[in-house]
Order: structure tokens, then C-alpha cells, then sequence
């Protein structure tokens, strides 16, 4: 990697929330999320069908994070892996990756990409672009639970 020990957290966010407010959060006990030091409500998750999975708690009235603040999240220092491996800019570029047909599939679904964060995680991707980032935003991972989602999607006819 030219850039060294860099990583996606090179790539500003410029103070966007965007995936506070739309994303579930789920929490990996595998990946040492504790959901105990959390509020957690159990959802269906796309990536998990057929589970109910630990997720952090949604605003009832709002849709957002709980932990999501005016200024901010409120618990940065110690945000569950999902949080700290997410970068919009890795999944815009993920999308790009896919058939055009696989990203049909994950728009129609109507629970898998918002608008605003694919929107962001374009304009965020370009900036990696010209800061020369573009290398640090390995895909494999994304590409994969979104092939996975694809392949748990009932096909029309």
C-alpha cells in the first residue's frame, strides 16, 4: 500500500451523519461488540435472514441512532465494529463492482441502500480519489454481504 499504514478513516467525513441516521446498526458479538453496554433493540436484518440480530437502538420518532447528538455521536470513543468499519466511500465503490442488475436488486429491495448515504459515499469516494486514498477502501468485504443479500433475495418472475 503506497500510503503506508493509512486507512479509511483518512477520508473525512466532514462532519456527516448520514449513516446515524438511516443505517441499523447491528452489533458482532464476534467482533467484540458487547451488546450489553448498549441499548439494543433485536431486528430482521437483511445479511442475517431468518435471525433476529443485536442492533443499536433506533430514535422512536426519528428513525436516527439513539447515541446520535446535535453535535454529533455521542459515544465515538467506543462505537461497535460496524460503525468503525464503515466508510460510504468503500460501499459507493462496492456498488461500482457490481452488475447493474445486482444493484437493481438491492434498490428494489427497499432495506439495503438510502439514497443520501449512496449520494455522500459518491462525493465522498471522489474526494479519496483525489487525495490519492482510493487504495485504502477494500471492497471484498462489502462486495460480499451485498452478493449475499442478492443471493438471499426471492427472484421475481
Amino acid at each position: 500500500m503506497a500510503n503506508g499504514a493509512l486507512d479509511q478513516n483518512a477520508i473525512p467525513c466532514g462532519g456527516c451523519t448520514e449513516c446515524c441516521k438511516a443505517d441499523q446498526v447491528i452489533l458482532l458479538p464476534e467482533k467484540d461488540d458487547d451488546p450489553s453496554s448498549y441499548e439494543v433493540e433485536y431486528i430482521s436484518s437483511a445479511l442475517y435472514p431468518g435471525r433476529l440480530v443485536p442492533a443499536l437502538k433506533r430514535d422512536a420518532r426519528t428513525g436516527h441512532c439513539v447515541y446520535l447528538a446535535a453535535n454529533g455521536c455521542t459515544i465515538h470513543d467506543r462505537v461497535p465494529w460496524t460503525c468503525r468499519r464503515f466508510h460510504c466511500a468503500r460501499m459507493f465503490k462496492a456498488l461500482g463492482r457490481l452488475s447493474r442488475a445486482k444493484r437493481d436488486l438491492l434498490w428494489a429491495r427497499g432495506d439495503v441502500l438510502e439514497t443520501a448515504i449512496v449520494e455522500r459515499g459518491r462525493d465522498r469516494y471522489r474526494l479519496a480519489q483525489s487525495l490519492g486514498l482510493d487504495e485504502v477502501l477494500d471492497t471484498d468485504a462489502q462486495v460480499a454481504a451485498f452478493d449475499r443479500i442478492v443471493a438471499a433475495t426471492p427472484q421475481r418472475r
